[in-house]
Parts: structure tokens; sequence; C-alpha cells
């Protein structure tokens, strides 16, 4: 036989020599791992976990025959053992073919030896194997017969003592949305934060008995009961963000947040029409059109419809509901319909207010209602078409102090109707209240009158209380004649009143009667107030239906005379260049303080450190979204030590804190060497 096909020969008997020890190291490390659970009395999972040991140290061991493909590695390590063969069995198996090379190489029976070697080094793993073997045989007899021998408390605690099992060791965590959101449940093992919809059903489950565990979420006492050859703990999802804790006298306590998920209201854009509309004649179709969308979905939608119809002190609604649709659960849809005007019976001074309203199928703490933007569609009455068109100012809120008066008016009706009712004190109060809203009604009336004179108001910007006492038409011109510095000769014209106070008359006539009324509710007697300020309401109903200029805006006041300071200046326009400076929120301060401290703990005790992030966590849910998902990733890391993922989760929570780098265009210019 040619050293070549000893060599072929030699390399499978090692293939297969080496592939037996690996086997039997295997076995050896799955017996040991065996005889260590059943000294640690642990529960019979452990024997497939013994089972999974050996199996990879078998394996790892069986990747290394690959070494054995190359025919050269096998003759060198052949001639490592028989030195005298001086490399000529590793050039034959490099193909080189010689006589003298076959006769150096068949000189030595180094096959032989090689075999020998082989076989020699099974010693070690099988004699490990056997030990193992006997002694995770043996053990329970030994233990047993320690045990009966013991006579002192102490062995027998030694020997029969059980250690318990941390009954929290592994979590489980199943989450059950409420029925109208059709979400599958779903179920979690150790997580840090639980996100569901709020009024979702959660279960808390682990093994173990539970007497050894204890439960609090949001520091309410949770009762804990025993499923089986476990324990878990029910319930719901509240509706602002809190945490639960589990304690166990056996293993440290674990933390876990409640991350609430609101149901919003569905969102609605009316889409057409677009924007209020005047017509001369409410007459053929109007067209609508809604969009709607939710985060979950859409129960049903419609428009309504509330028509107006009245002037003065008589108004009627009528209210109506039209294309309600039934959507099924949709997150989106579009909502049409197309209405009669001529049905409606629109009269001149009409107005027709529409919008879109939709709900969702929250039956938990809803339904939730959304609504449009209302549009309006007004006829318009014959004597809107006499106005003139100038370039003015905008003309005063006459309907804003009818509506005002009016309701002030409604108040002290309803006052007097319980004046029998109300003690003193009561009566007074309420009175003075009315007396405060008139007050400031009388300041805005003022205003209007001493802006068209071109006088200032009656009291600095910001201030309720005009001038004391009632004004005659005297009065109102002097004072308009101080304001504006004016001559007496501009109010020289004939007839019995000038043209200005002609306009201002009824606005005069209610300032003063807004005083009298103010008088009678500041004592407590709103019976006597009621007279003066039904001739107030009159006399602004007066002053409305009269008024038709609009005067022209008031310029402002000069306040640096520019001719006099040009060119006055020092500045040699070359300021320094100042950087703004960011204002700090004490919150974002106290949480990067808080997020230190906490780093500085890791070191010391990384578990602490994950609780204290989970609570940093649980207070950023409200106000800021993306660092409290930033710190439940990196209190994740950090209870499942992910040295690979911390450093990473770090930086995310510090960008979160700080806010995302700056970033400048372009490179400064250089301004020298220092």
């Amino acid at each position: 036989m040619t050293a070549h096909a000893r060599l072929l020969q030699l390399r499978r008997t090692l293939v297969l020599g080496l592939a037996a020890r690996a086997i039997l190291v295997g076995a050896t490390v799955a017996f040991a791992l065996l005889a260590a659970a059943r000294l640690l009395l642990l529960p019979a999972w452990s024997v497939a976990i013994a089972a999974l040991g050996g199996a990879g140290v078998g394996a790892f061991l069986l990747l290394r025959l690959r070494a054995l493909n190359s025919l050269s590695r096998v003759a060198l390590w052949v001639e490592e053992g028989t030195p005298s063969l001086r490399y000529s069995l590793v050039t034959i198996a490099g193909g080189v073919q010689s006589a003298s090379l076959e006769e150096q190489a068949l000189s030595v029976p180094w096959w032989t030896i090689a075999k020998g070697v082989l076989l020699r080094s099974f010693r070690a793993p099988v004699m490990a194997v056997l030990a193992v073997l006997a002694l995770s045989i043996g053990l329970p007899l030994v233990r047993r017969s320690a045990a009966d021998r013991a006579s002192s408390v102490f062995e027998r605690a030694v020997f029969t003592t059980v250690r318990p099992v941390n009954p929290l060791s592994v979590i489980h965590v199943a989450v059950t949305p409420p029925s109208y959101s059709r979400r599958p449940s779903s179920v979690t093992d150790d997580p840090t934060s639980i996100e569901a919809l709020v009024g979702s059903a959660i279960t808390v489950s682990g093994n173990g008995s539970a007497s050894l565990v204890a439960a609090t979420a949001d520091s309410a006492v949770k009762s804990v009961a025993q499923r089986g050859t476990g324990w878990s703990v029910t319930l719901n999802m509240p509706a602002r963000a809190a945490f639960v804790r589990l304690h166990s006298s056996a293993g440290r306590d674990k933390l876990i947040v409640l991350a609430p998920i609101v149901d919003a209201a569905p969102a609605v854009t009316l889409l057409v029409p677009a924007h209020d509309t005047i017509v001369r004649r409410a007459t053929g179709l109007f067209a609508l059109r809604a969009q709607l969308r939710d985060d979950i979905g859409l129960s049903e939608a419609a428009f309504e419809l509330v028509v107006s119809s009245g002037s003065g002190e008589n108004f009627t609604f009528r209210t109506t509901t039209i294309a309600r649709t039934m959507l099924a659960g949709r997150a989106e849809s579009t909502l049409d319909a197309r209405i009669s005007l001529d049905s409606l019976a629109l009269q001149p001074g009409d107005i027709l207010q529409l919008r879109a309203v939709a709900r969702d199928a929250n039956t938990v703490t809803g339904p939730g209602v959304g609504s449009s933007e209302t549009r309006a569609l007004r006829v318009a009455r014959a004597d809107e078409y006499d106005s003139v068109s100038v370039d003015a100012a905008p003309p005063p809120e006459a309907e804003g102090q009818i509506l005002s008066q009016r309701m002030l008016i409604d108040l002290t009706v309803a006052l007097v109707k319980r004046q029998a009712t109300l003690a003193r004190p009561l009566l007074v109060h309420e009175s003075q209240r009315i007396a405060d809203d008139q007050r400031k009604l009388r300041k805005r009336v003022g205003d209007v009158v001493f802006q068209r004179l071109g006088a200032d108001p009656l009291s600095e910007e910001g201030a309720d209380a005009p001038a004391p006492g009632k004004l005659t038409p005297e009065e109102v011109l002097k004072r308009a004649d101080a304001a504006t510095g004016a001559g007496a000769s501009v109010m020289d014209v004939e007839g019995d009143e000038t043209p200005i106070l002609a306009i201002n008359k009824p606005l005069l006539e209610a300032f003063n009667a807004m005083w009298d009324a103010g008088r009678a509710l500041e004592v407590g007697e709103p019976a006597k107030a009621l007279p003066p300020m039904r001739v107030a309401l009159a006399a602004i109903e007066r002053a409305r239906q009269a008024e038709r200029i609009y005067l022209r805006g008031k310029t402002s006041s000069v306040i640096v005379d520019i001719a006099k300071v040009r060119l006055a200046g020092r500045d040699k326009g070359a300021p320094s260049i100042r950087e703004r400076r960011a204002v700090v929120d004490p919150v974002a301060r106290r949480r990067s303080a808080t997020f230190e401290r906490v780093t500085s703990l890791i070191a010391r005790d990384p578990d602490a450190a994950a609780d204290s992030l989970l609570l940093m966590r649980v207070e950023a849910l409200g106000d800021a979204p993306a660092l409290a998902l930033a710190l439940d990733e990196a209190a994740r890391a950090l209870r499942h030590r992910d040295t690979v993922g911390m450093p990473l989760a770090w930086t995310r929570v510090r960008r979160a804190l700080a806010g995302p780098p700056v970033q400048r265009t372009g490179v400064p210019s250089w301004s020298g060497a220092p």
C-alpha cells in the first residue's frame, strides 16, 4: 500500500475517532449539568437545559472536524509526532510522486503510531463520563442516607431545606383590548411597560405561590389569585399613566409602567361649503361634503342644521339632522349630502348654520364626538343694499352692545324673581356681579362716543372703570376740545346741536342710563336698575338703526420726531455679535439631573437604575412622549443587561432631554491665530 493510500485511510480513522470523542465529551457535560440540577433541587425543566448544554458542546467539537478536509494538515499532524519523515509525507500529500519520497515515507510505521495516539485520547473522556454518570446516579442515595444519619438541627437544615423559587423571575402579561376596538389580544414576557387602550383588561401572571407575591397599582393594593401552579393579578388600564409594583420575599421588586392610549375623538373637516355665504334668495340645491377620520373606527356621522329667524328680541330656531350614516368601524370616510333650500323656506334675514358631526364606537370612556367648523348661509335683508362703500375703519360693535345689554337685563330680571328667596348678603353679591358687567359695557359705549369725537378713550387701555358720573353734551364737547386741541369755532354751527352730537346723542343717553343702573345694582336694588337698563337698550337700538356713516380710522400717534433725531446718533454701525441663549425649562433641568443620578447608579445596582428610569417614564408620558419612549428602551436594555444596545439607548435619552444637535450651515470664518 502506498503512503498516499495509508494517509487517506488514516484520515477516515481520525474522522470517526474524533466524532466519537466529541459525543463522549458532550455526554459528559450533559451528565454534569444534570448532577448539578439534582444537587440544587431544580424543577423538571432542568433536564432539557442539561441536554441542550451537552448537545451544544458536542456540536462545537464536531465543527472542528472541518480541519480534516485538508490532507496536508493531516500529514503535518503525523510528521509532528514522527520527525524522522523529514516532510516527505507532506510532500506526497501535496501531489508530488517520487520513488525516493515513497521509500522515505514508508520507512517508519507512522500509521500505527497515529492510531495509538488517537486511542489514548479516549482515556480522559471515557473516565469523565463514567465518573459523572456514577455521581448523577448515586448522589440522591448519598443525600438521602446523609439526611437520615443527621442528628443535629444544623445538619438536617443543610440536607432538607429547599430553596424557594422566585415567583417574579418570569412574568407574563396578557392584554385584552376593549371589544369595540376589534383589536386582538397580545401576550408579552417580562415587559418594562404596557401600552394599551384605556379600559383594556390586563392580566399579570407568573410561576410560584400567590402567597409570596404582593401587587400594587398606583399605590392601590391589588389581590393576587392562585391559578393552578402560578399566580395572577387582573386590572384595567387606567386613564392616566401609572405603574404596577410587584413585591416578593424571594427576590427584588419589579416595576411595570402602565402607558394608556387614549381613544381620540373623530376628526371632522367640512369641505363644502368652504366659507360662509350670503345670498339674495335661498333657492335651489346646496351641496355638503365632509371628511371623517378616527384612530380606531367611526360609528356614525350626520349633518346638523340650525335655522334662526327673527330680529330684535324675538328669535325662533329650528334644528334638524340629515344624511345620518352608519359607518361600521371604518377609520376614514366621506359624508355627502344635498339639501333643498326651497324646502327650508328661508326668509330675508334668516341664517342657516350647518356642521358635520361624527361619533366613534367607544363604549368605555365615550362615545367620542367630533364636529367640524360651523358654516353659515345668510339671506340678505332688503335694507342692506343702501350702504356706502368707503375705505373706513371697522364699525363699532353695536350688535355686541345690544346683545350684552339684553343679557344683563335678563340676568337682572332673573335676580328680581329670586330676590325673595335670597339672603341679603347673597343678593348684594349677585347684584354687584351684574354691576361689574354693566360698568364694563358702559366703558365700551363711552369709548365709542369719544372715538367719534376724535378724542382719547375715557381711561387708559386695560382699565375697566370709566370716568365717574354722568356726562352732559357740553361736558362731552369740552372733553373733546381739550383732547384734540381744536378751537370752539369748530362747534359753532346753526341749530340746536352739532352734527357730531346728533350722531352720538343716543349713545350718550345710553351711557348716562347705564350709570343710573350701575348705582342701583351696586347697593343691591336690582328692581330699580331695570328701568334705566331698558332705556339704555332702547338708546343703543336707535343708534344702531340710525347709523349709516363709518368714520375713517384714527392715525397712530407719533412716538419719535424723525426730523429731530436724524443723524444725531453716535453708533458706528458695527455692533458686537451676540448669540441668543436658550431658556432652560425647569422641568427639563430636573429631569436631566435625575438622569445623571441614574447614570451613576448603574455600576452599583442596575435593577434600581432601571426602576428609576421607569418612574421617569411615567412622569414624561403626559408632556414628552419621545422622551418616554427613549426611557423605556433604556430601561429594557438595562434590565436585560444588553451591553450592545445600552450605549445607543442612553444616547437617545440624552438627545431627547437636550433636544436635537445644533447644525450650522457653514464653517465660520478664521479669525487668526490666538
